[in-house]
Parts: C-alpha cells; structure tokens; sequence
C-alpha cells in the first residue's frame, strides 16, 4: 500500500474537487479560498462567484453572529481547533438552505493558516457514487481514476486515521495553483 505522505497532489486536488460533500477552504479574512463543485451546486454560485465572496456574504443575517462566534474562539486557540453550528446559507437565488456547518482551523506550526470547512445540506439529497470494482495497478492508479470513490473512502478514513489524514490533504491543497 502506497503511504499516504507520498500521494501526490493530484490525489489531494481530487479528493476535495471530486468530493460529493460540500466543502470549502477559507481564508483567515473569511474570504473562500478553494470550493469544490459540490459547494458551488449547494450554493448556485459559480466557482468565480464565490473566490469574490466571504463566508459571512453567503450566510443568513440571523446566523453570522454565532458562526463569528465559533471561527473566532477557533482561530485564536491551537487547542480549540473545531466547532460545528446548524445554520442557513442563502444560495444565489436567495433559496434559504440550512446545513450542519463543520469547521476545522488548520495551523502551520503556531500560525493560523486556514479554515476547512464541510457544508452538510438538511433535507437536500446529494448523490453518492457507489464504488465501482477496478483493477488499478496502483492505489494512486486507483485514486486517479476514481476520484469520487476516493473523496468518499478518504473521509472513511478520516474518520477511522483521525484528523490528521485530512489535515495533510488540506496543507497540499493550499499549496496548490
């Protein structure tokens, strides 16, 4: 098994442009970095669209109070680096969509560099693409070539690696052009 250090970018850049979860990178200014496509369709903005936007831009007037909240006590303390709120994203088209909001403060060393951020819509269904059987002669092969699946077992293995699988993911995805 190829270890994770030594996926290259291309598996990082589809794991997070290919995942069918909503999920974004944030700037400490609050402006969106990165999203992937699965964002852009939650929102109904382009990709363009929303790189010109802040999160607080997007976000229901009632709600921005307690989401500022949670991303200032997580951008000020390493140790207090996560926090989740329900709240109300407005899309392009004024549509009100609640979500379950994740949010991870990602450190370089002692220097606050981004927020990662996973969008959960309620009551919207996204599709998820079952794994497709494949005979990959490299798990990188494999990843390549799947990326949807790959997005969908990464998260797998966040949640059964810890957060630190995702972290590295998102350090190579801020290095990214």
């Amino acid at each position: 098994m190829q270890p994770f250090a030594e996926l290259d970018d291309t598996w990082a850049r589809c794991l997070f442009n290919e995942c069918p979860i909503p999920m974004a990178l944030v700037s400490p200014d609050a402006r969106f970095i990165r999203i992937n496509d699965a964002f852009c369709a939650l929102t109904g903005y382009g990709r363009s669209e929303l790189l010109a936007r802040t999160w607080q831009s997007i976000t229901h007037p009632d709600d921005i109070a307690g989401d500022q909240s949670g991303s200032d006590a997580i951008r000020t303390d390493p140790a207090n680096d996560v926090y989740t709120i329900s709240k109300r994203y407005l899309s392009k088209g004024g549509e009100v969509i609640w979500i379950n909001l994740y949010a991870r403060a990602v450190w370089d060393a002692d220097k606050f560099v981004c927020f990662y951020v996973v969008a959960n819509p309620l009551h919207r269904n996204f599709p998820i693409t079952p794994v497709q059987p494949s005979k990959p002669t490299s798990y990188l092969e494999w990843i390549k070539r799947n990326p949807k699946d790959a997005a969908l077992l990464g998260g797998a293995a966040v949640a059964i690696f810890g957060r630190d699988a995702i972290i590295e993911v998102v350090r190579a995805l801020i290095g990214l052009k």
